[in-house]
């Protein structure tokens, strides 16, 4: 198990993340963007869910990202 579920997201993804966002040339995101630890939160309480097996930490994140923008409108 991870000591932090931040660790299980750790890598590659937030990199390309945070370079999408540096080519927008400074236009506002049109929408809020949930706060990061509360996707890490959820997506791994999804990973755990799975016992710990299988899936994909970026699936997890983004269904994570989805449920909890869904959850602002």
């Amino acid at each position: 198990m991870f000591q932090n579920p931040m660790d299980y997201f750790r890598g590659k993804m937030h990199a390309s993340r945070s370079q999408w966002r540096s080519t927008m040339g400074g236009r506002p995101n049109p929408a809020p963007v949930p706060a990061r630890e509360d996707v890490a939160l959820l997506a791994y309480s999804y990973w755990e869910a799975r016992g710990g097996q299988g899936g994909s930490p970026l699936d997890d994140w983004l269904r994570a990202e989805r449920e909890l923008k869904g959850r602002r409108d």
